[in-house]
């Protein structure tokens, strides 16, 4: 269990772990390293470093160099996974790679992206014009770059089965994942053309057009930098980072039903507080934090003991997820459970009027 702020905001630099793993496994022989670390040794260790009980760092205005630091790394993993996404499509296009070497290529630089997503979460919260930008950067090279857009729309509507991004209890998360995208990018669209629309501008203001554009520019600069196999590269560790985080998705908001009349609250997302996963994923597992309170930096967020836990890391939940049926077993009755104490405490609450 840790409790140390300190070693927390030291443990941030964990984050570029998974691209460099891509490029190690290269330079080692080893392709298969990355999605064995990250699935194998990360739950491993999570399980061994127990829970994150550290305090949120607070009023830092007044230690600037540690205020920058935590700004900065976002910005640091940004760069480095760019960097690895680059340098990973110009190996597989240069080098004889064998089919099981090139899907090992494909799988740890998809990793890396799907963190880069949850990375891009968290810099388009921010205030600064550039942040975003590069989260629009970022986003784009995982072919997902009307998520900005969809995201702010998520924070207004989740918890509600129609607009995406939670699942219906009994909805594997093969359906979920391919659902959600193409709901996400119509809840994109939709908020555009809407924007659009009420401001007066050109069709080219559209920020989801913006996307599909961008997205148009760079594979063909990767076409053209690398050839039909780095773009191959290119597209589907994309595609594995977009499914990757789909899953994430699911595991966050799998059956917590929102009515129509009801405050968000901690409830609306499953959380597992592990030390070592919010570390690498920038307080991603203090998800309900975060729905409460949007604007708040990563380094601030903390715990809310109200919301429903899943039984083991996210890690370790996106091996679950992958087989609906133990998915199924594990995670329903701990939401039959969840409906009925809430149930009872509404009952609770009449009878005290």
């Amino acid at each position: 269990m840790m409790r140390n702020a300190g070693v927390k905001a030291a443990g941030y630099s964990l984050c570029v772990l998974t691209p460099m793993l891509a490029v190690l496994g290269i330079a080692l022989g080893l392709p298969w390293l990355s999605p064995i670390v990250v699935f194998g040794v990360f739950p491993l260790l999570g399980l061994l470093i127990g829970e994150d009980r550290s305090s949120p760092l607070l009023n830092i205005e007044r230690k600037p160099a540690l205020k920058m630091y935590l700004e900065m790394m976002p910005r640091l993993y940004a760069i480095v996974w760019m960097v690895t996404l680059w340098w990973g499509c110009g190996h597989a296009a240069r080098t004889q790679l064998s089919t099981v070497d090139l899907a090992a290529l494909i799988v740890s630089l998809g990793l890396a992206s799907a963190l880069a997503i949850c990375t891009a979460h968290e810099l388009l919260h921010r205030r600064c014009t550039y942040d975003i930008l590069l989260a629009r950067v970022m986003t784009t090279l995982c072919f997902y770059g009307h998520m900005l857009n969809d995201h702010l729309h998520h924070h207004a509507t989740v918890g509600t089965f129609e607009y995406g991004s939670t699942a219906r209890p009994g909805t594997s998360v093969y359906r979920f994942a391919f659902s959600d995208y193409l709901t996400s990018f119509r809840n994109a669209w939709a908020v555009e053309a809407g924007r659009v629309k009420r401001c007066s501008l050109a069709w080219w203001r559209n920020q989801v057009s913006q996307a599909c554009i961008a997205v148009a520019v760079c594979t063909g600069l990767f076409f053209i930098a690398w050839g039909p196999l780095g773009l191959i590269v290119l597209i589907t560790q994309a595609a594995f980072a977009v499914f990757a985080f789909e899953v994430i998705t699911y595991v966050h908001h799998y059956g917590l039903q929102r009515s129509d009349t009801e405050e968000l609250g901690p409830h609306h997302a499953w959380a597992h507080h592990c030390w070592l996963t919010n570390c690498l994923t920038f307080n991603n597992t203090f998800h309900s934090d975060h729905h409460l309170r949007p604007r708040t930096p990563y380094y601030q967020l903390h715990a809310m003991y109200a919301a429903p836990r899943l039984p083991a890391s996210y890690f370790s939940m996106f091996w679950v997820a992958l087989v609906p049926p133990l998915w199924y077993r594990l995670i329903d009755p701990r939401l039959d459970a969840l409906q009925r104490a809430r149930a009872a405490d509404w009952l609770l609450t009449q009878q005290c009027r």
